[in-house]
């Protein structure tokens, strides 16, 4: 018999789409190994709150009985099947409800407004650091919305119905009926001032996509992207309402095909709470309710995320004690760094992660696993000073075009401490030869009165020497001058 992983499989049945997430484990750094959707937009009754019909039931019984089949490695107790806005308003929900049960042998759990959107709530907990504001979850049958204040306490505020197959079955988005709509369902909401507001739904991802390829952004990452409320809006409006009052299809089409005809309803939705809630910057995130399940079963929730995703990624090349053996070495100097210690740490964690690559490639390998992997609590301008460390790790400066336009995203004094540390780890690479990294708690690193690297062993002064740890101090020196 095979034995149960420790897998979590989260099934969302939401009113336009199903999809299925399987996270590797119950964690922080859980990676997802599995994420599909399917669109059966069981909310398109959602107007007339009728039937869910028998076809669209026995749809979803057959991709529920093949998501369910992908999880059969799974403990029971680790899927998690829920329902949402589609189901809430249906008059046959309990049947339809019970006719799946009964045929899958599983449990599903049809939430509330509020379960919903505190789920939502918990997902933007469980990917940005520290995160204080308003939260909303746009989909297709509403819109919830909830506060999170800075003790992460979450209250529920409203779910409105707002969501974009309502809108879309009202009318075009340019219609008048369609606008006067969406401005009295947030007529009479206190919002108070919330300085962010953090935006939860594949139609607001497509928002973020859309002023990324506005603004011609090199990193199309959605996690940690953040922008002005009121300048996303207007640039964003400029691009997609076209003069005649009409919809630039092209550009949408070019941004997301599936969602195309959602985006301009989204818009009017996010237009009309910036203005009710005084919103300053939207934060744009990959997490949502999913996530929040998996929130939920999280027991350790004061480790830090980010550090165990990168510890996650460095478990085959490094381990504590040489982590700590580099930080210690780093502490004691008196190196001035103008970079956040997480950054710090996490670099050292992954100061070997391109060991396995050809030593030509490594530098932009180093950079690209930075760049573009799934780390949560982390901003921008984080992920860019991480990744450009590890490219000087491999590379004593900018020989390729393309990381011109990462470095000019930082300020020059913080690029010359990535330049610095990438080229200390180097260094630290050469001294210890990867075997031994106890060899740098005999070492002492200090800045002269010259502004100038000075390497000392305590005891053997050979283990500090030849040509690549000398081009490796003179680097550092060369970029010590920049401070």
């Amino acid at each position: 018999m095979k034995k149960k992983n420790k897998s979590l499989a989260v099934i969302d049945i939401g009113s336009s789409s199903i999809r299925l997430v399987i996270f590797e484990k119950i964690s922080y750094s859980a990676q997802i190994i599995f994420n599909e959707k399917n669109t059966l937009n069981l909310g398109s009754m959602i107007n007339s709150g009728e039937f869910i019909e028998e076809r669209k039931a026995l749809e979803l019984l057959s991709l529920l009985k093949r998501f369910i089949s992908l999880c059969k490695n799974l403990k029971k107790e680790n899927i998690h099947i829920f329902a949402s806005a589609a189901f809430r308003i249906a008059k046959n929900k309990y049947e339809i409800k019970t006719f799946l049960e009964r045929n899958l042998g599983v449990s599903i759990k049809i939430i509330s407004e509020e379960e919903e959107g505190i789920l939502s709530a918990k997902g933007v907990l469980f990917s940005h650091r520290n995160p204080i504001g308003l939260v909303g979850d746009f989909g297709g049958g509403s819109f919830e919305l909830t506060d999170i204040n800075e003790l992460k306490r979450i209250k529920f505020i409203k779910s409105l119905s707002v969501g974009h197959l309502v809108l879309r079955n009202l009318g075009r988005s340019t219609d008048e009926k369609v606008f006067k709509y969406i401005k009295n369902s947030f007529k009479n909401l206190s919002l108070g001032s919330n300085q962010n507001f953090y935006a939860v739904g594949g139609s607001f991802r497509a928002l973020a996509k859309a002023h990324m390829s506005i603004k011609n952004q090199d990193l199309k990452i959605i996690q940690d992207y953040q922008v002005d409320a009121k300048i996303f809006l207007s640039e964003i409006k400029e691009k997609i309402f076209v003069k005649s009052g009409e919809v630039n299809k092209i550009f949408l089409n070019e941004i997301s095909k599936s969602r195309a005809e959602i985006i301009p309803y989204s818009i009017m939705v996010l237009e009309n709470l910036i203005k009710i809630a005084k919103v300053k910057k939207i934060f744009f995130t990959n997490s949502g309710a999913r996530e929040g399940v998996l929130y939920n079963l999280i027991k350790k929730k004061n480790d830090d995320p980010f550090i165990l995703n990168v510890k996650n990624i460095a478990k085959d090349t490094m381990c504590k004690d040489d982590v700590k053996n580099i930080l210690k070495l780093l502490d004691s100097s008196n190196i001035p760094f103008a970079i956040n210690k997480r950054i710090i740490k996490a670099a050292c964690w992954l100061t070997n992660i391109s060991a396995s690559v050809h030593p030509e490639y490594r530098r932009i390998f180093a950079l690209e696993r930075i760049l573009y992997n799934q780390f949560y609590h982390i901003e921008r301008e984080e992920r860019y000073i991480l990744s450009l460390i590890l490219y000087f790790r491999y590379s004593n400066s900018i020989k390729d075009k393309f990381v011109s336009s990462y470095s000019k995203k930082i300020s020059s004094r913080k690029l010359s401490n990535c330049r610095i540390l990438g080229q200390l780890l180097r260094v630290f690479h050469h001294i210890s030869g990867r075997l031994n990294y106890s060899q740098l708690n005999k070492i002492e690193i200090k800045i002269n009165k010259k502004n100038k690297m000075e390497l000392i062993h305590l005891d053997k002064k050979v283990l500090i020497s030849g040509q690549s740890i000398e081009r490796g101090i003179r680097n550092i020196n060369e970029a010590l001058k920049t401070l």
